[in-house]
């Protein structure tokens, strides 16, 4: 059985809203993260760092279309370049975005982007469900959703199930999890949560319509699309460039997340150590100045009173290092967050 026009639209729509709030996409969007991606545009969010952005000015470039051209042909070389440098570089390049956004009015941006998607996104996923034999729609929109958002692969490699509706139940928890894993990634559940609330309703036709991340998705809502049946799976999931470079960037995701993780759990001890030696030398500090007030003769309620007030700028200090540390890791956990859900 193979996947109609309108299940890959509804896999396609799902997922624009996820990223852009709209079912149809928006072709004009322009982000720019805290991830170190750069910028970020379009229906899928292509970005700078992943190598999606090039792959649709290239497209673009490749049309008749003159709107932002000069713009967008004079950023090219630094389009190419993923340092960090040129990445901040072009994510600072007012004119350029403002080219894009115009640029994405037109059609030929709109097929540009369309076609990038095909071949990083939607193929993979008509591959993938092809070679598993899947043949439902909420299956085709949860492997999309995944490819499209990144770490399918590793995710997919641990996911059990012979059936169909067994396998898929079995990936969405696993990567739901793995959302709960990574501060950044929490805000990133609502995908996963909706999935697994179709599942529960036994939706899995994805009959329509569906509240999608707080917006009701109907039929007439409903991307259209231009795209080729995949009726067999006549290569491996992944055998292409575009698809290949899709699991490096998901596994170096993958990395960074680790990464990040670690990373949260330093600075937590880092604000843990500093609190224990402020107390260590704190405490030391006073027995030193008890012991030097004893053996200079001083008065007992003048060293006893300066060692009291020792004491309190200890346990003050201490305190503050406690806030501050909690503050740190409030504000790092809120920030990432907030920045999950538009970037990949």
């Amino acid at each position: 059985m193979e996947f109609t026009e309108t299940d890959k639209a509804k896999a396609i729509a799902i997922c624009n809203v996820f990223e852009t709030s709209r079912p149809q996409g928006d072709y004009t969007a322009v982000a720019v993260l805290n991830d170190g991606a750069g910028i970020s545009y379009g229906t899928n969010q292509f970005t700078h760092k992943a190598g999606s952005l090039i792959a649709v000015l290239t497209k673009y470039l490749a049309t008749d279309s003159q709107v932002g051209r000069a713009v967008i042909e004079a950023s090219m070389p630094i389009v190419r370049l993923t340092t960090k440098r040129a990445i901040e570089t072009l994510a600072a390049n007012q004119t350029f975005k403002k080219a894009l956004r115009a640029a994405g009015v037109t059609r030929e941006m709109k097929e540009a982007q369309d076609e990038v998607r095909d071949d990083l996104y939607l193929d993979p996923t008509l591959r993938f469900c092809t070679k598993r034999g899947f043949t439902l729609p909420l299956s085709l929109a949860a492997v999309y959703d995944s490819i499209n958002h990144g770490n399918f692969a590793s995710i997919a490699a641990r996911a059990r199930g012979a059936e169909e509706k067994e396998w898929i139940t079995s990936y969405l928890k696993l990567r739901d999890q793995w959302f709960a894993s990574v501060p950044r990634l929490h805000v990133a559940r609502v995908r996963t949560k909706f999935f697994l609330d179709q599942i529960g309703r036994g939706n899995w036709d994805l009959r329509l319509p569906v509240i999608v991340h707080g917006l009701r998705l109907t039929e007439a809502m409903l991307p259209r699309i231009k795209t080729a049946a995949v009726t067999a799976p006549a290569a491996e999931p992944n055998t292409t460039l575009a698809a290949r470079a899709s699991e490096v960037l998901q596994d170096s995701m993958t990395k960074f997340d680790r990464a990040d993780v670690a990373l949260s759990e330093l600075a937590a001890r880092t604000d843990r150590a500093k609190s224990l030696w402020t107390t260590v030398a704190g405490t030391f500090g006073q027995a030193m100045w008890a012991i030097f007030g004893f053996f200079a003769g001083l008065p007992p309620e003048v060293w006893l009173v300066v060692a009291i007030i020792a004491a309190a700028l200890t346990l003050l200090y201490l305190y503050r290092q406690i806030v501050l540390g909690k503050i740190r890791e409030e504000f790092f956990n809120a920030g990432i967050a907030k920045d999950a859900e538009a970037g990949k």
